[in-house]
C-alpha cells in the first residue's frame, strides 16, 4: 500500500481517463452485437479476459498478493455485487425499457454513493457537491435522451424497468464504495484482479463466454481489445483514483462516461447530436469543473512524494 498523500486532481484527471475507457463501450457492442452475442456474453467474456490479463500482469511482475483469510468476504460481495449482480440488473433494465433510460437509471450510481458515503464512510456533503450532483443528474437525462423521450411519449418507465434501473444504479454505485474499501489494503490492480474473479466466476455461469468466442474467431482481436482498454485499464485506473478521491466525488466525475460515449458516436459512427444532448453534456461538464475546483482548493500544500504508478 503507498503511503503517498491524495492528490485530488491527478484522480480526478484518472477517474474521467477510466470514463473515457468506458465510454468506448458503444463501439465495441456495435461491431459485436450484430454476431448475435448477446449482451450478457459480452459482460462475460470482458470480465474473462479482464482477468486473465490481470493475473498475466501480477504474474509477469512477479508480486505476491496481500489477501488473507478474513480478506476474502469483501472481495467475494464486491465481485458478485458489483460485476455480476450490476450486469445483470442493467441487462435487466434494457429488457423493459429503451437504452436511453437504462443508461439514465444506472447514472443514479452517484446518488447511492453520495448517501451511502454519508452515512456509513463520514463523508461531508459539501454545497459544491450537492450542486455537482443534481447537475450530473440532470445532464445524464439530457445527454441519453432520456428525458426528451419521456416527454414526448417515445418511450416510458415500467415499475420493473424502475426497479431494475434503481437496482442497476445501486449495484453500480457500490463498485466505488467496494473499491474505497479494498485500496486502504490492497493494491489497486490486485482488488481488481480479485472483484473480477468473483465476477467472471458468477457471469459464467449465466453465459460461458468461450462459447461465443469459440464461435466468432475472427474477432478475437475486438474481444481482447475490449477485455483490456474499456475493461482491465479502465477499472485499474479508477481503482488507483480512489486513493486519491472521496467514493462520492470519483463516482459524480464517472459521469463523463456517457458524454465520451455521446461524442464517439458523433464522431466516429456519425450519429446526429439534439440539443438536450448539448446541454446535458454542459451540465455534465460544469459539474466536473465544479468539482475539480473544490478538489482544488482542498490540495495539501507542500510537497509529496508522487504517487506510486500501477506497476
Amino acid at each position: 500500500m503507498s503511503n503517498a498523500s491524495p492528490r485530488p486532481l491527478l484522480g480526478g484527471a484518472m477517474v474521467v481517463t477510466a470514463a473515457s475507457l468506458w465510454g468506448t463501450l458503444g463501439l465495441f457492442a456495435r461491431l459485436l452485437y450484430p454476431l448475435g452475442i448477446t449482451p450478457l456474453e459480452l459482460a462475460a467474456i470482458r470480465a474473462a479476459i479482464g482477468f486473465i490479463g490481470l493475473v498475466l500482469w501480477v504474474g509477469a511482475r512477479r508480486r505476491r498478493l496481500s489477501v488473507r483469510a478474513r480478506d476474502l468476504p469483501l472481495f467475494v460481495l464486491y465481485g458478485f455485487i458489483s460485476i455480476a449482480l450490476f450486469q445483470w440488473a442493467y441487462f435487466a433494465t434494457l429488457e423493459h425499457t429503451t437504452v436511453a433510460i437504462s443508461v439514465a437509471l444506472l447514472y443514479t450510481a452517484p446518488a447511492f454513493v453520495v448517501v451511502i458515503s454519508r452515512l456509513f464512510g463520514g463523508e461531508a456533503l459539501s454545497r459544491a457537491r450537492l450542486a455537482a450532483l443534481g447537475m450530473v443528474l440532470a445532464g445524464v437525462f439530457l445527454v441519453t435522451g432520456a428525458l426528451r423521450a419521456l416527454l414526448s411519449g417515445g418511450a416510458s418507465i415500467s415499475a420493473a424497468a424502475l426497479g431494475y434501473g434503481l437496482l442497476s444504479g445501486l449495484t453500480y454505485g457500490m463498485y466505488t464504495i467496494f473499491g474505497k474499501l479494498a485500496v486502504r489494503d490492497h493494491d489497486p490492480v490486485e482488488t481488481v484482479m480479485l472483484a473480477f474473479l468473483f465476477g467472471a466466476i458468477a457471469l459464467s455461469a449465466l453465459a460461458p463466454p468461450w462459447r461465443p468466442i469459440l464461435a466468432h474467431p475472427a474477432h478475437i482481436p475486438a474481444f481482447l481489445l475490449m477485455g483490456l482498454l474499456p475493461t482491465l485499464a479502465a477499472y485499474a485506473i479508477y481503482n488507483r483514483a480512489l486513493r486519491h478521491l472521496p467514493a462520492g466525488t470519483a463516482s459524480i466525475l464517472a459521469t463523463a462516461e456517457p458524454v465520451v460515449a455521446t461524442l464517439l458516436g458523433v464522431f466516429i459512427l456519425g450519429e446526429a447530436l439534439a440539443l438536450d444532448q448539448v446541454a446535458g453534456i454542459a451540465l455534465i461538464v460544469a459539474a466536473a469543473i465544479l468539482i475539480a475546483r473544490a478538489a482544488g482548493r482542498h490540495q495539501p500544500e507542500g510537497r509529496h512524494r508522487p504517487a506510486a504508478v500501477v506497476e
